[in-house]
């Protein structure tokens, strides 16, 4: 997951309305499989936000800010996904979302953990932002990108979850763009 599909996630996320089971209340453990999504993304976010300010005119900043998008990312995401495996899926109806968004989580966890070491020896000038986002592509382990969109679609017919999403910190932080 490059910092440009990073953003691409979270516009996905503050437009994802989320179903079918709404006679039921969302139940703690539902509301903290929302919250453990949210928290996988949010410091990425962060991250992504302090290296777009960034002054390009300063190679090493840069670099250093992208070595934190990415240390960021795997930590977050490798958390985010044994977070996920713990709680299992919030609903039986979610099943099969809750299976390829973890998936998704580990694996996009491992590519920026596999990018670590070829952005560290990048040299920090001016071709450094293009050799960084090449290393990051080179080492993605994301088997199927088309399964990001395919979660939201799902939440999307679930309007308790938008709910939810709507009720928790770290979800409000990433629409928002907090740097809380």
């Amino acid at each position: 997951m490059t910092s440009r599909l990073l953003a691409a996630v979270l516009a996905a996320l503050v437009l994802a309305g989320c179903g079918s089971d709404e006679d039921e209340p969302l139940g703690d453990a539902q509301a903290r499989w929302v919250d453990a999504f949210c928290t996988g993304l949010l410091p990425g976010k962060k991250a992504g936000q302090e290296l777009t300010a960034q002054d390009p005119a300063d190679p090493a900043a840069v670099k250093a800010a992208y070595l934190k998008l990415v240390t960021a990312n795997a930590t977050a995401l490798a958390d985010a996904e044994k977070k996920l495996e713990e709680l299992g899926p919030p609903s039986d109806e979610l099943k099969d979302v809750h299976e390829r968004l973890t998936k998704y989580v580990g694996e996009s966890a491992r590519s920026y953990a596999a990018a670590e070491a070829p952005v560290k020896a990048l040299e920090p000038n001016a071709g450094f932002w293009d050799a960084a986002e090449k290393a990051l592509a080179d080492t993605s382990q994301v088997s199927k990108p088309e399964d990001l969109r395919a979660t939201f679609d799902a939440l999307e017919k679930s309007p308790k979850y938008s709910a939810a999403m709507g009720r928790s910190k770290p979800c409000q932080e990433l629409q928002t763009g907090s740097q809380s």
